[in-house]
Formats: C-alpha cells, structure tokens, sequence
C-alpha cells in the first residue's frame, strides 16, 4: 500500500515515524517493538526509511512538532501520509490549520472510513487512491491473542519477529 503511495505521488523517499507518545491513543505496543516491525518491513526498500525522531521528544507527541522537527532537517516539500481513519479525527488534533501550512496531507482510505470531502479542510488535502487493505494491528493483536494464524497477513519478517518475541499473547 505505502509503495503505491510512493509511486501515485512520485515521492523522491517515503520517511516513516513510530509515534511516540501519542495523545489519541492510550494503548499500543512499545516503541521498540513498533520501530524493529518497521524496520524489518522496509529495509530493502532504498526509498524507505526509518527516523526515531518522537522517541526523543519528551511528554505528548503531536504531529505538528514533529513535522516542525523534521523540516529543519530535510529540505523540500514534506508530505505527511495518513489513514482516512485518523482524517476523520484531524480536527481534533493539535492545531490542524497549522498543520495544513506546514506540509501537504495525503489521506490513505481504509475500509469502513469514509474520506468526509464536506469538512473545513477537506480542499487541502490530497486523496490516495492506493487499493484497500482491510487489515490492521488491532486485528492481528486479536487474531494472536485467538492463536490464529497471521502468517499471510504481515511480512515474512513481522511475522518471525512477533513468534520469535511472542508479542501479543
């Protein structure tokens, strides 16, 4: 899915952050759990990268520091890549007008999440019309905690990572 992203929007490289401490949500795995995951996915990806930038920030992490954060090191446009999920809580989030003149937003879709085009600012935003996966960590937290098998619904390496540390039993 973030391949097709890349490539619907012709970015040079896609950078991701394992969010820290963030202040919507009250439950999620540790961060070290999160980066390794990631860092499995992406590593033979030369346009994937990895950035431990929020686990060095201190208290609450909101999206518009980080992003403030990341453009004093990278020069150039900065796209921020988000969930039709997390779309419909944006105007909840830390100064989202901010936000907006920060960077450019480009909304995923995500199954059972309309992407509301009616909002404030809905004509900011830039759609992705990358195809729908309708899987998420939640239900495959879920799935191990029913001895399920995930096997086929993450990669090979996430895979042998969650039995190897016997994440989420």
């Amino acid at each position: 899915m973030i391949q097709s992203v890349l490539e619907e929007f012709n970015l040079n490289k896609i950078i991701f952050i394992p969010a820290g401490n963030p202040p919507h949500k009250s439950r999620y795995s540790a961060y070290n759990i999160r980066y390794k995951m990631i860092e499995l996915v992406i590593k033979k990806n030369k346009k994937f990268f990895i950035s431990a930038l929020e686990q060095k920030m201190s208290g609450k992490t909101y999206t518009i520091e980080v992003i403030k954060e990341l453009k004093k090191k990278i020069k150039g446009r900065i796209y921020l890549i988000i969930g039709s999920d997390q779309w419909l809580e944006i105007e909840t989030w830390k100064t989202p007008e901010e936000l907006f003149e920060e960077c450019e937003i480009i909304v995923v879709p995500r199954p059972n999440y309309i992407i509301n085009k009616s909002g404030r600012f809905s004509s900011k935003i830039l759609i992705s019309h990358s195809p729908l996966i309708d899987i998420s960590s939640t239900s495959i937290r879920k799935k191990i905690k029913q001895n399920r098998n995930i096997q086929y619904l993450v990669p090979q390496e996430v895979y042998k990572y969650i039995k190897r540390k016997r994440l989420y039993k």
